[in-house]
């Protein structure tokens, strides 16, 4: 392999898992507004020839609205292995109105084993070990979003539209999601721009619940462009379907693609 494709894919993997990068958006129920997503890298290290990225993301609905109270923070670290990503450890604390609950899972994977830890207000209420498969690599739901965006850019996707069959722990349990790119670029149109976003489009479907619901088929659009920041999705949740829209990011050198006809 030459140097010059060792760091065209190097530089691929820094654009997307960028230290510092911040992407928030905004979740509609048709016009109506019921919250705030918001992601951010907050490190990198190295432990031999192995790269940890940590990442944290908070999910918050309005106080005005009615019958929806969310309010979860997630962290992830993640390990960066042939040209993906997959959990290392994963933190989800949620914050009820009387209570915090906080969920520790630990990925180690030498001991093919996944180990929980449940503790409300600070109290260890739960603890167990899931026997797993060798060489299996498991995503957790917020490094799920960041192995996709990597996934995008591979050379898989020329074939067949590159259909990922991912092993994923949430809620406690084994589960997968299954998703394919399409790489036709398509306009996508978003309050934040005034012009629409040349996008490529990845859709599948989520064998877990998720937070507020959140399961089955599901749709999203990433940049068309070697940076792949999501811009839009659509998944179901308990209520039905809501809309993530891009509205404020940081990022170095990154200003959305524009879509020309």
């Amino acid at each position: 392999m030459s140097f010059a494709l060792v760091n065209h894919v190097y530089s691929q993997q820094d654009k997307i898992l960028e230290t510092g990068e911040e992407l928030n958006y905004s979740v509609y129920y048709g016009f109506i507004k019921l919250g705030e997503v918001k992601f951010k890298i907050t490190g990198k290290n190295k432990d031999g020839k192995k790269e940890f990225y940590t990442s944290t993301a908070s999910i918050k609905s309005f106080e005005s609205i009615p019958l929806v109270n969310i309010n979860y923070i997630f962290e992830s670290i993640m390990m960066y292995e042939k040209s993906a990503v997959y959990s290392g450890k994963f933190t989800a604390t949620e914050f009820k109105e009387k209570s915090i609950t906080n969920i520790y899972y630990t990925f180690d994977y030498d001991d093919k084993l996944i180990k929980t830890i449940k503790e409300v207000d600070g109290k260890e209420e739960a603890k167990n070990e899931l026997s797993i498969e060798k060489e299996k690599k498991f995503q957790d739901g917020l490094s799920l979003f960041y192995n996709a965006r990597i996934q995008s850019l591979s050379d898989k996707i020329k074939e067949s539209g590159g259909r990922y069959n991912v092993p994923v722990y949430i809620n406690e349990k084994e589960s997968s999601v299954r998703y394919s790119f399409n790489t036709k670029p398509e306009n996508v149109e978003i309050d934040m721009l005034d012009y629409d976003v040349k996008c490529i489009r990845v859709a599948g479907v989520a064998d877990f619940v998720g937070v507020f619901g959140l399961t089955g088929e599901f749709a999203g659009w990433f940049s068309d462009d070697e940076y792949r920041v999501p811009i839009k999705a659509k998944f179901n949740v308990t209520i039905g379907s809501i809309t993530l829209e891009l509205t404020s990011f940081k990022k170095k050198n990154w200003t959305a693609p524009s879509f020309i006809k």
